[in-house]
């Protein structure tokens, strides 16, 4: 008799191994023994490399195509260069003008310095400073009792002389008869002579002195010896002046002058004639119109600057000597002219150009320099029509055929 077989159950699956956490440690002497490390299963290892393959290409469908990885079938386009509208300038034309400035004092063209001609005592003196005077007008007369009294000497004396030629010339006519008779020598003829050549000569000085003391008679009556104002007046009654004493100055406003230092290097662009617009302290924007009347050849002393004389028309006598004047010298113009700031002209190995913005995009369009103005700022050219829209910025780096656009303009 057989015993009867045991039937073994099969063993369970291993369950999937869990991480193992941390245990809170034990007290000494009751620690477990140690348990044998787990390694994970290579089926596992394999599931996870291959989900993070698939999350990878995900999040690349995601994505799509980026801006610096464009796709080699959809060609690249140009970005527009963007202009603001101070960079371009429409074109058209306008008159051109080339000035040089000046500034001086204001000076009456004409004034007469008036002097005492004769040594007397002022008995009047009429006018005063500022007062306007006429021609002819008396500014002052001198006591004439000494000078009437030196002119009734002068004359007596004449008489006296004329009195001694008359017999000199008798005696003279005498000797000369005589002589021929051979009653007189020669010698009584040469002083005969002698004698009457010395009256003459007395008359004729003593004449001389009469017309002095005339003269001086109607020096006594000082005149204005132009139109104009009295600018000073140096003397007052009772005063006794010596000749050529200073006494008045008058001054003729109707025309004036502006005394102007130039630079050296600028008056070779001025010339006699040329045109003036002056602003005058004290009379706000009003402009008076002058012209160039003469041109120093010499500098002035210890500078670089030569004076110009610049004549101004005042028959309202608005302008008074001494008030400071500056303006502007016409020295060029041009009407009807196209110019451009000097930094829009190019110049390659065609020649000279400006970039023209046409139809969104920046042109080549060739140019003649014909001159420069405003100090060299500005150049004015021939090639360009009225209406062109040209680059005026200082842009080096752009070129011809860019597209363009301009801000504040929507194009």
């Amino acid at each position: 008799m057989t015993a009867p077989q045991r039937t073994v159950p099969p063993a369970p699956l291993s369950p999937v191994p869990q991480p193992l956490q941390p245990q809170p440690p034990l007290p000494q002497g009751d620690a477990p023994p140690p348990r044998p490390r787990r390694r994970l299963g290579r089926p596992l290892l394999v599931l996870l490399v291959l989900l993070a393959a698939g999350g990878g290409v995900a999040l690349w469908h995601a994505r799509g195509p980026t801006a610096s990885s464009p796709s080699p079938s959809v060609p690249a386009v140009e970005r527009p260069v963007e202009l603001t509208a101070l960079e371009v300038t429409t074109v058209a034309p306008h008159p051109l003008t080339e000035t040089v400035r000046l500034s001086g004092s204001v000076s009456p063209m004409e004034q007469s310095a008036v002097k005492a001609e004769v040594a007397a005592r002022l008995a009047e003196v009429p006018v005063r400073e500022g007062q306007a005077v006429r021609r002819g007008d008396v500014l002052a007369r001198f006591d004439t009792v000494e000078l009437t009294a030196r002119l009734n000497e002068k004359q007596a004396n004449l008489e006296g002389a004329r009195a001694q030629l008359v017999l000199a010339e008798k005696t003279l006519a005498k000797n000369r008869t005589l002589n021929r008779s051979n009653i007189v020598s020669d010698t009584s003829l040469d002083q005969a002579e002698s004698s009457f050549g010395f009256q003459r000569a007395q008359v004729d000085a003593l004449a001389a002195q009469v017309e002095l003391a005339r003269k001086a008679l109607r020096d006594a009556v000082v005149v204005s010896p132009i139109d104009g104002m009295v600018a000073t007046r140096s003397v007052n009654p009772g005063e006794t002046l010596a000749v050529n004493a200073a006494m008045f100055t008058v001054v003729d406003l109707s025309r004036v002058e502006v005394e102007a230092t130039v630079p050296a290097e600028t008056v070779a662009r001025l010339a006699v004639g040329q045109t003036a617009a002056l602003r005058v302290e004290g009379f706000g924007d009003r402009e008076f119109a002058g012209r160039v009347a003469r041109i120093n050849p010499m500098a002035r002393a210890g500078s670089r600057a030569i004076p110009v004389y610049v004549t101004i028309d005042n028959r309202d006598g608005a302008l008074r000597g001494g008030m400071f004047a500056s303006g502007e010298i016409l020295v060029a113009q041009a009407s009807n002219a196209i110019a451009v700031p000097t930094v829009a002209v190019r110049h390659d190995d065609q020649g000279d150009f400006v970039l023209v913005v046409a139809d969104g995009r920046t042109l080549r369009r060739p140019v003649t320099r014909l001159a420069l103005w405003a100090r060299g700022d500005l150049a004015q050219v021939d090639g360009l029509a009225p209406g062109d829209r040209v680059v005026t910025g200082n842009l080096p780096g752009l070129t011809a055929g860019r597209t363009v656009t301009v801000a504040g303009t929507g194009s």
